[in-house]
């Protein structure tokens, strides 16, 4: 018993010992194969190939550049070329005799002939390759076209092709043998490539389980988050409607890679090329195909299958296209074979073209109906459509107008979306339309319509009139995150005279429900004036005093949400012209409540507080009201026009404006509005005010048909603005300021004279420039615009 317990602990020592011996050879084995791989060690002598292939190759790579060719360098391009061709018919000839000797004799000696011929013959059909590049075109075409040089290469291509598919399956069976080998010697590498496979499946697998409660998560953070996401956002979004497949097509991508690693089935790495092509190709049909319908939705439903499936051949045929010419190009390379599938690809789609276009002939030339005014190419175009032989290139100029203006119209949309371009367009138009206005007045009898008579035909704002509701949308979101919750908060609301500041307040007044909403049109007597209507908007006498309406705002019950309107009339620009706004805003918060407020102040005034104050001056939220679109403003301007029976009162007829690409289906008259509306927007700078203003001021009436007219107006012009000294600037940027000023207001802000400012106000009265208000001056509508822009050049004020 103990013998046998003595011998069997031997045995098991021994066999611990080999496997141990054996695993430690596996592993060095393994070390050694990465090392080698690594820094690229063989572990065979290299095959070399013929010295004629080595000849022809370092002959090839003395050329000049192309471009440095001269008819000498051509010469020997095609000695080369002969020689190249030569040679290959003789070493295909040689790998012939070699593969049948190998199949003969399977012997490593044999097979080392057989790698050496082959590897000869890859070098000569390389050089072949670059021959063909640096090649004239007459020689090219005759060695890749359809004539009998052609044919013979094809067919001398085709030989090659047959020898390197039995090259490939000798290779392969050896590689599958010396795989068996490897693995009984060291199965580690084997081990490892599985083990890479299992990590990419389990990804993939955690993937398809939680990929759907990701991409909710990531549409709640990333999306609804936030109105307007970024571009990657969204692209991150739209590529996860197709995640799936993307799932797959990365998949199989990783574990072809690493299976392709092993030296047996590194051949493998083609299946790539099918697996980008086509399931990639199907991920990007869908993609496209989503695209192109959320595009068409509003067009029928007829042309909508039309387009989907014009699309889907054409994209697929790019696929079947590209799979074949990429596996012909790393097969065979870039020779004749791959010449003829060029060829034949482009026969291809030139056919698909042609039967594309039949089946868009009715509705191409159904749309080109649609307009008035088309070129002659699209004229004789219509005239051959229904012509047997000249239907197709009729149907395909259409179809490449119809592009060109669509293309056309995306540009300028596009461009649109910019204020100066849509500026420089208005400017050229006010330009052609003030050359035709100054014709057209000189031969009608039209008499411009005047003062009140005016707003017969484009209305006065009122409570009544409608909203804009898109304008300022940004604005008030953010002020209502301040004034309508329940902590205190005390707002600024900056913009620029008659931008609408007025109207924004009142909107938000009428959201307030935790609050009781006081609206203050702050008056032109400044603080002392304001505190009696304060006092009694809350219920108090108006003699009350500034501690009494602190006592009542701390003891209130109620919230109070107040809004300031014009508190720039608290502002006065001067050394220690902001004591009043400073009076008001102490006042409001030492109010202890959860009293909130917001400040309506100009915004040449705003500027005047921000760099007087600073960053001592601290407010919850600052924000400026923004210039108005020229969308905004034709909304505007047409909800302003008086309709008589539901038809305008005014006409634009008469008023003509250069064509624009994006108008063409548009009436005269449309495309006219549209224009002036565009002229107005310009001039006006986003000012909706000035912009009503000088529509008033564009009406006209016709002596003969007492019809209201539409021509484009005078705007002020006047060089003595810019040529003014600038104290007199300095007076004007004062009354734009204060908005109406007494000639002592003015002597304080501009330190001048009692006597130079009443010369200088005397001077603005008798040009326009200023209308008086109880003893105050007030920069005129008329002139309002072209005053601040020259304050604004003149660096003096901040528009």
């Amino acid at each position: 018993m103990t013998s046998y317990f003595v011998i069997n602990i031997e045995t098991f020592s021994s066999l611990m010992n080999n496997i141990v011996t054996h695993f430690l050879l596996a592993f060095a084995l393994f070390c050694s194969s990465q090392a080698s791989a690594e820094w690229g060690i063989n572990t065979y002598n290299p095959v070399s190939i013929s010295e004629s292939a080595q000849k022809i190759a370092a002959d090839i790579k003395q050329l000049p550049e192309q471009h440095f060719f001269s008819n000498n360098e051509y010469r020997q391009v095609k000695e080369l070329m002969s020689r190249t061709l030569f040679e290959q018919n003789k070493q295909l000839k040689t790998l012939e005799d070699s593969l049948v000797n190998y199949r003969n004799d399977a012997t490593d000696k044999n097979w080392a002939k057989v790698e050496q011929n082959h590897r000869s013959l890859t070098s000569l059909n390389v050089s072949k390759e670059k021959l063909l590049l640096l090649s004239d075109t007459k020689t090219r075409d005759q060695l890749t076209g359809f004539g009998p040089r052609g044919v013979t290469q094809f067919y001398s291509e085709l030989r090659i092709t047959k020898q390197n598919i039995q090259y490939y399956i000798h290779y392969q069976l050896r590689s599958f043998k010396k795989l068996l080998s490897d693995l009984a010697i060291s199965p580690v590498p084997m081990i490892s490539v599985l083990f890479k496979v299992l990590c990419i499946m389990f990804i993939f697998n955690w993937w398809m389980r939680n990929s759907d409660r990701l991409i909710h998560d990531f549409k709640v953070s990333k999306l609804k988050s936030t109105s307007n996401p970024s571009l990657l956002i969204r692209t991150i979004w739209y590529c996860s409607r197709a995640h799936k497949a993307i799932a797959y097509l990365l998949l199989i991508t990783a574990t072809l890679r690493i299976i392709s690693t092993l030296p047996s089935l590194q051949h493998l790495i083609f299946l790539e090329i099918f697996t980008w092509w086509i399931l990639g190709g199907s991920i990007a049909v869908s993609f496209i195909l989503e695209f192109a319908f959320r595009n068409s939705k509003h067009n029928k439903k007829e042309n909508i299958a039309l387009r989907l499936s014009t699309i889907r051949r054409y994209v697929w045929g790019i696929i079947v296209a590209g799979v074949i010419l990429q596996i012909s190009s790393r097969t065979l390379g870039q020779g004749t074979i791959y010449a003829w599938i060029n060829s034949f690809v482009a026969l291809f789609f030139v056919l698909l073209t042609i039967i594309s276009l039949k089946q868009w002939n009715n509705t191409i030339f159904s749309r080109i109906d649609r307009f008035e005014t088309y070129p002659i190419s699209v004229q004789w175009a219509i005239r051959n459509k229904d012509s047997m032989f000249m239907s197709i290139p009729a149907t395909a100029c259409c179809a490449a107008w119809l592009i060109g203006r669509t293309l056309q119209h995306l540009v300028l949309s596009t461009l649109s979306q910019y204020a100066a371009f849509s500026h420089a367009l208005a400017y050229l138009f006010r330009i052609e339309v003030a050359k035709q206005t100054e014709v057209s007045r000189e031969q009608s009898n039209l008499v411009r319509v005047k003062g009140p008579l005016a707003f017969d035909y484009i209305a006065p704002g009122s409570e009544e009139s409608e909203l804009i509701e898109d304008y300022a949308k940004d604005e008030i979101i953010s002020l209502s995150r301040y004034l309508l919750t329940d902590s205190p908060a005390v707002c600024v609301l900056s913009g620029e005279r008659g931008v609408g500041t007025t109207t924004v307040l009142k909107r938000i007044l009428n959201k307030t429900k935790n609050a009781v909403p006081i609206y203050i049109n702050c008056p032109y007597d400044g603080y002392a004036a304001l505190l009696p209507e304060l006092a009694q908007l809350l219920g108090l006498d108006a003699e009350s005093s500034e501690k009494d309406i602190l006592q009542h705002l701390r003891n209130s019950e109620q919230c109070y949400l107040i809004a300031f309107d014009n508190a720039q009339r608290l502002v006065k620009p001067k050394v220690n012209g902001l004591v009043e706004l400073m009076k008001l805003t102490n006042l409001l918060r030492r109010a202890r409540k959860s009293h909130r407020v917001v400040l309506s102040i100009d915004k040449s005034s705003w500027r005047f507080i921000d760099r007087a104050r600073g960053e001592r001056l601290l407010f919850d939220l600052v924000t400026f009201m923004p210039k108005w679109t020229e969308k905004e403003i034709g909304q505007l301007l047409d909800s302003r026009i008086v309709k008589e029976n539901n038809v305008n009162t005014i006409s634009f007829d008469g008023l003509v404006l250069p064509r624009q690409w994006d108008e063409d289906n548009l009436s005269d008259e449309e495309r006219a509005k549209n224009g002036f509306y565009r002229i107005l927007w310009d001039y006006s700078d986003g000012n909706p005010t000035v912009a009503l203003r000088f529509f008033r001021l564009s009406l006209f009436r016709d002596k003969d048909t007492d019809a209201i007219l539409v021509r484009l107006f005078r705007a002020p012009q006047s060089d003595d603005l810019e040529t003014m000294p600038k104290p007199m600037l300095a007076v004007l940027r004062s009354i734009v300021q204060l908005e109406v000023a007494s000639p002592e207001d003015l002597c304080d802000c501009s330190r001048l004279s009692i006597a130079e400012v009443i010369s200088t106000l005397r001077y603005f009265q008798s040009r326009g420039y200023i209308e008086w208000n109880d003893e105050k001056a007030r920069i005129s509508d008329h002139w309002y615009r072209h005053i601040t822009n020259v304050l604004h050049r003149q660096h003096l004020l901040v528009k």
